[in-house]
């Protein structure tokens, strides 16, 4: 504390003028901003001197060299005292800017906070090595806050100037969606993860966590809403502005009457908003309506066997290794709960499929299915299909080895399964094909037709018919669409087609899915780990924050807010 007093008087003593001491006393040179001021101080300098020294006209008699010297020398010396602490507060704004750049690297590796002295050592140590004479960079890097302490609060203030640079940018948005999940950290906390998808009048489009909120309790849906509504109060959201809700499947969040889907449209302050059920949760529940329990279960069965115990699994990877025929070293473990490994363990088992037999024979595991030539061809129309649902585009090798004649017996059952198949996409994603005619007015407006714009894209369908004609007018941005979607909409002008141009930025504003939710769920897990399980809910929120966002934060202008010190 007095290390501070004395640093803050030093800055308000040196800041607009320059004072040097002569006999215990002070002298103050200002700089000349009028005649008469420059008058006034120069008597009050003249009678501090005749009345308290009165042998400096005897010892430095005016005119003399003496004197000029000694006034030379007295300026020289406030001088090298204004120069020391403009030095010392540049040096500490340095360190400091440093120690927020490593601090800002460390939440964005998703690294504990005391990895910021093991950072330091490591930069002593190479410079040690790199640098063994170069003393002031030593030092200099020996002055940077690294400490626990330190990259704690450096990342607070970082998360700070992130959460206010993205309230005013959702503030000044035109449109903005939201995206909501739930899931259960280390401690079976349930966290709240809400997205905010923004879009500009430049067709400016932003995707930041808007808020991480902890569900003390129950995750019903008016808890979600409560929480949700929380968020929006807190960065002082426009609502009306609100264009869409994009949630998982759960009842608490798509329930038309207490989920929070149907509260919020039960709410009067809410506009009038599609919601959307995430997209690739949909297709998760159609990849559950090809039934082929037949090739999945001895699959399953056998990727556990060889994953799960060391000694098979070491042995299978040394089997693989002995083969030498470029094929691929392990065989992934699938997850129930990450469903999207379903693709890759069965393509990769269809393609270890000779190895695999190999194994098992070697272990003694009866699996006639392996030989057998119609479950090997349920395994390669599972294995195609599951890749087409994951949006893999994955080749299956060997796939030559299906004769015609197999296939042809195989066709009639192959056909209903994919129509089955067809179906269940029907009816998962019935309510997108409503929307059909506005997606396509937003990918290619001119085939869409001149009536597609209804609410609550537009407020006046009349206007925005008559717009969509005169839009297929315009051939030279019919040129622009080739540079794509948002490309196009950034050439329309509003001012011509306002109706229109909302609509379109109406829907560039919304989530089609939860993906950004799993996503920053992903980071939570690494984040908040068995390692760190005692995080604070405020601690995490920042962490999760600077780890997903893509703003780029000024830095130099948080130092310049702060009181710069060194390491002690």
């Amino acid at each position: 504390m007095e290390r501070e007093r004395v640093l803050a008087a030093a800055r308000e003593k040196y800041r607009n003028k320059k004072d040097i001491i002569w006999g215990g006393c002070k002298l103050s040179f200002f700089p000349d901003t009028t005649k008469e001021t420059a008058q006034k101080r120069r008597k009050f300098n003249e009678r501090h001197f005749s009345s308290l020294h009165p042998n400096i006209e005897q010892e430095f008699p005016k005119g003399t060299e003496l004197r000029k010297n000694k006034l030379v020398a007295l300026k020289s010396q406030a001088e090298k005292q204004v120069q020391f602490f403009q030095k010392f507060m540049k040096h500490s704004e340095t360190v400091t800017l440093a120690s927020y750049q490593l601090a800002w690297n460390i939440a964005r590796a998703k690294k504990p906070y005391n990895e910021g002295d093991f950072i330091k050592k490591c930069l002593i140590d190479a410079f040690e090595i790199l640098a063994p004479g170069d003393d002031k960079l030593k030092r200099s890097v020996s002055d940077v806050q690294l400490s626990r302490h330190s990259v704690k609060r450096r990342i607070s203030d970082i998360n700070t100037a992130v959460e206010s640079q993205l309230h005013s940018d959702l503030q000044a948005c035109e449109y903005f969606s939201v995206a909501l999940d739930e899931s259960c950290d280390i401690q079976d906390k349930p966290q709240l993860a809400i997205f905010a998808r923004s879009v500009s009048n430049e067709c400016m489009i932003k995707e930041e966590l808007l808020d991480i909120v902890t569900l003390k309790d129950r995750t019903r849906g008016i808890d979600v809403k409560e929480a949700m509504m929380a968020a929006f109060a807190k960065a002082n959201l426009p609502i009306p502005k609100l264009t869409a809700i994009a949630t998982d499947g759960a009842p608490a969040m798509i329930g038309s009457v207490n989920g929070l889907v149907g509260l919020c449209k039960a709410d009067q302050t809410f506009p009038d908003f599609w919601n959307f059920h995430c997209i690739i949760h949909r297709e998760q529940l159609v990849s559950k309506s090809l039934n082929l329990n037949n090739a999945m279960k001895p699959v399953m069965e056998i990727v556990n066997y060889i994953r799960t115990h060391a000694l098979n699994h070491r042995q299978f990877r040394n089997l693989i290794a002995e083969l030498d025929q470029g094929l691929p070293g392990d065989l992934p473990l699938h997850c129930t709960v990450r469903w999207l490994s379903k693709s890759k363990v069965f393509s990769r088992f269809f393609e270890l499929l000779d190895a695999v037999k190999l194994f098992m024979e070697e272990k003694d595991k009866d699996y006639p299915e392996l030989s057998d030539l119609e479950w090997i061809m349920d395994l390669a129309f599972s294995v195609d299909m599951l890749c087409h649902l994951d949006r893999l585009n994955l080749t299956l090798q060997a796939s030559e080895q299906v004769t015609s004649a197999a296939l042809k017996k195989k066709r009639d059952r192959y056909a209903t399964l994919v129509a089955n198949l067809h179906e269940s996409f029907v009816t998962r994603f019935c309510d997108l094909q409503l929307k059909r005619p506005q997606i396509t007015f937003l990918v290619n407006p001119f085939n869409a037709e001149t009536d597609c714009l209804k609410a609550p894209l537009v407020t006046d369908e009349a206007a925005a018919e008559l717009e969509m004609i005169d839009l297929c007018e315009e051939d030279q941005l019919k040129a622009v669409l080739r540079e794509g979607t948002v490309e196009f909409w950034k050439s329309v002008p509003i001012e011509k087609y306002p109706n229109i141009k909302r609509a379109a930025l109406k829907i560039l504003s919304m989530f089609g899915s939860t993906y950004v939710c799993e996503s920053v769920f992903s980071t939570l897990k690494h984040v908040k780990s068995k390692h760190r399980s005692v995080l604070s809910d405020t601690h995490l929120k920042e962490l999760l924050r600077v780890a997903t966002t893509e703003y780029k934060p000024d830095l130099k202008r948080i130092v310049q807010d702060k009181e710069c010190q060194k390491s002690h």
